[in-house]
């Protein structure tokens, strides 16, 4: 197992565009780690610097310890999974996953030692002898974390191996690399932009923003206690309601965006809310039915609320109704910063 640690990371594109910007974590030994954000936040070029194939522009990389900032890719010790499998089409499954051992010269009995190993456990013993080209997508992913496992290494990184795959194939994956990982004990670094990926998988998600870290921690953290706007926003599916408010005798007032004038941000997951007799009046504009619940689109104001109901509501486009949520399961966000802050 290893613990790798990156302190005040940064990478810079033409001296002025920081793709990377000044960021700090530290993984427990055998953890988990998801780099969650959007395209363009930085996720990946943290993961390449991590894995040696890109230069930091300042700041330190130190896995168990050993600062290796400037040491290559090969002499680091992990192994990588890349998005496209890279995988060699002239060569049969057997050999995709050896290959890395036969280019460091371990011997054939080792090789193939490893190889039943790495075959049993991932699934892959009947496919040793076909080509790429006669895999499936899942299949193919199957060998490209078999040529990383292979390797032994006591950390691996994966750069969004699952976005090439159907969802119902995603989901079976997500299983499997959570499961492997468990099994093998080994410190995993797994880059996503898919927060249903980073929160059902990871023991702990950083989610990235512009280059910076905006929050670490579990992915409860993150869904109880979003540090930001953004975080709030990127993370649920619908994601936080943000309307925003003013607080009037303790108590946080919804009104139109145009009237808050310096207030603050109330946030709200849908699935808090529920429609009463009594609460916050709004106006149905739409819903969504996805068989165990819908989602009900609402308008307070001008502002819109999602509200996300068990069943069939039966609320038609122009329905009158009121809102409730409870008190705990408000979130209050600073208008102008977009950071968490106390009621009070």
């Amino acid at each position: 197992m290893a613990r790798i640690r990156v302190d005040r990371l940064v990478k810079e594109w033409g001296g002025s565009f920081r793709a990377v910007d000044d960021i700090s974590f530290e993984t427990g030994d055998g953890e988990f780690v998801a780099l969650l954000g959007p395209s363009g936040c930085g996720k990946s070029t943290t993961l390449r610097l991590i894995a040696g194939l890109e230069e930091a522009t300042s700041g330190q990389i130190l896995i168990d310890g050993a600062d290796v900032t400037n040491v290559p890719a090969s002499g680091r010790n992990l192994s990588l999974v890349f998005q496209s499998y890279a995988l060699f089409p002239h060569l049969n499954v057997a050999d995709n996953i050896t290959f890395g051992l036969s280019v460091r010269g371990v011997p054939r009995a080792e090789r193939e030692q490893r190889l039943k190993k790495t075959a049993d456990l991932l699934g892959v013993t009947a496919l040793l002898d076909r080509r790429p080209s006669q895999l499936s997508g899942g299949q193919q992913q199957r060998v490209a974390l078999g040529r990383a496992l292979i390797s032994e290494t006591p950390v691996c990184l994966l750069d969004e191996p699952l976005s090439n795959l159907d969802a119902k194939l995603r989901a079976e994956m997500r299983n499997e690399i959570r499961s492997l990982q468990q099994r093998l004990g080994i410190t995993m670094i797994f880059v996503t932009h898919d927060q249903t990926e980073a929160m059902s998988m990871a023991d702990r998600v950083i989610l990235m923003k512009s280059g910076k870290v905006e929050q670490s921690g579990t992915p409860a953290d993150l869904y109880e206690k979003p540090a930001s706007t953004f975080v709030a926003g990127f993370i649920g599916t619908p994601p936080m309601n943000l309307v925003s408010a003013t607080i009037e005798g303790g108590n946080p007032i919804i009104e139109d965006v145009s009237s808050t004038n310096g207030g603050i941000i109330l946030g709200v997951r849908p699935e808090h809310i529920a429609f009463g007799d009594r609460g916050q009046p709004a106006v149905v504009e739409g819903s969504e039915y996805f068989g165990a619940d819908t989602v009900v689109s609402c308008r307070i104001g001008n502002q819109k609320v999602m509200v996300r109901a068990p069943g069939r509501p039966g609320l038609g486009q122009g329905a009158q109704v009121n809102l409730t949520w409870p008190e705990q399961a408000i979130h209050v966000f600073n208008a102008e910063t977009g950071l968490r802050r106390d009621i009070n």
